[in-house]
């Protein structure tokens, strides 16, 4: 039974096109809720944004919408400031989910004047790989502002333990947790067969399944020219690519894929959802993902809990739980080393079904959402016992 803790939880926003990042954290409020704990979240809005979903996959979850102001790129709300005045008080704890945006600024001082504890989520953002994105002016924040937020926090939490140990904090040394997300898991298994005649796939094709945003941190650089390579030898070989990403980059990847020969077994699905992901997903015998970076890779978890074979890069920060429970292999960035690792998995040196397996029963063993949940509301016990003590 857990302890009852009232958190509010800010985001940076609710648009459907910021990205994973959003349905992170809103997967923590909705698993909150569900596990019976007072939960609300608080981000700025804008017009434009597709905000359609919250009813429909977070009907569980109490949401307000502050609206954007000037400088809108970071994120700002002047509401947001009246909106914590009148509010903040009603919640015990605080996470923030973002850290460069004016919304995090906002929402930090105004925990410190209250004296509420508040948590910081990265998600990511102060990644080496990230820091990477408008360095020269992160280069120069980072020392006041993100030293500043991290020093009066009552915690970073992180996905795994590699993201802590890689974790900027330019000078700040707070206490770091390492918490797996919560992932929404069907109870049902897909219809691999049905997506496989919807999209003119053979019954005895060896399916490489890639899910995920197409961006050219995803790796497809070098997954898609092994796959061409590979083709010589699995005649069998065909390549579902399912996700979406912007028109350039998208249009690069056709190319690579008719430079690879690769058109006539490729199927192009787009972004998946619901059960047609489940099917996608029971259609595929292999999972690939060899990104440049990772940071956790929600769709990880779905893959194994499909009970597919993983294979990804050493730079998808989940990968040392996967190597240890014989999940999946790991593979270079490289495509050299995605050729490599994918022929066993392909050849019948690796027992794709044992392995599938193995990353099944790791999902249950570690990463079941009312696992994560009760580690996070343990996480706020402890940080709210002290005061309670005095």
């Amino acid at each position: 039974m857990m302890d009852s803790v009232s958190s509010l939880h800010c985001l940076f926003g609710y648009d459907n096109k910021l990205g994973g990042a959003v349905h992170a954290a809103l997967n923590v409020c909705k698993y909150l809720s569900q596990g019976d704990q007072p939960v609300e979240t608080v981000a700025p809005y804008g017009v434009m944004d597709d905000i359609g979903y919250l009813a429909d996959s977070y009907a569980e979850v109490n949401c307000h919408l502050v609206a954007r102001s000037f400088p809108s790129r970071y994120h700002n709300s002047r509401e947001l400031g009246a909106w914590l005045q009148a509010n903040l008080s009603r919640f015990q704890v605080v996470e923030i989910h973002s850290v460069w945006t004016l919304a995090a600024l906002h929402t930090a001082r105004a925990c410190q004047r209250l004296g509420i504890p508040y948590f910081v989520r990265p998600h990511g953002s102060l990644d080496p790989f990230d820091l990477q994105k408008h360095a020269w002016l992160k280069r120069c924040l980072g020392p006041i502002y993100i030293r500043w937020l991290l020093r009066h926090a009552a915690g970073v939490i992180c996905t795994v333990e590699l993201e802590v140990e890689r974790l900027e904090t330019y000078g700040a040394r707070p206490r770091c947790h390492a918490m797996p997300l919560p992932v929404p898991l069907s109870d049902h298994d897909g219809d691999g067969r049905k997506f496989r005649l919807q999209h003119d796939i053979p019954d005895d094709a060896l399916v490489i399944l890639f899910m995920s945003r197409v961006d050219y941190k995803k790796g497809l650089d070098f997954l898609i020219p092994a796959l061409g390579r590979l083709r010589k030898e699995f005649p069998k070989l065909w390549f579902v690519l399912a996700g979406t990403g912007t028109p350039d980059y998208t249009q690069k990847v056709k190319e690579w894929i008719r430079n690879h020969r690769l058109e006539d077994v490729t199927r192009e699905v787009g972004f998946v959802t619901g059960p047609e992901k489940l099917d996608c997903l029971a259609a595929a015998d292999i999972f690939a993902l060899p990104s440049l970076n990772e940071n956790f890779g929600i769709v990880n978890i779905e893959a194994m809990h499909a009970g597919l074979p993983l294979l990804i890069s050493d730079e998808v920060y989940i990968r040392r739980e996967i190597e240890a429970g014989g999940a999946g292999l790991i593979c270079r960035p490289a495509v050299d080393s995605v050729e490599q690792s994918l022929r066993p998995l392909m050849d019948g040196s690796i027992d794709r079904g044992q392995m599938g397996a193995r990353g099944r029963a790791l999902v249950q063993q570690r990463y079941r959402p009312e696992a994560a949940t009760q580690a996070l509301v343990d996480l706020y016990s402890q940080i709210l016992a002290p005061a309670a003590n005095r």
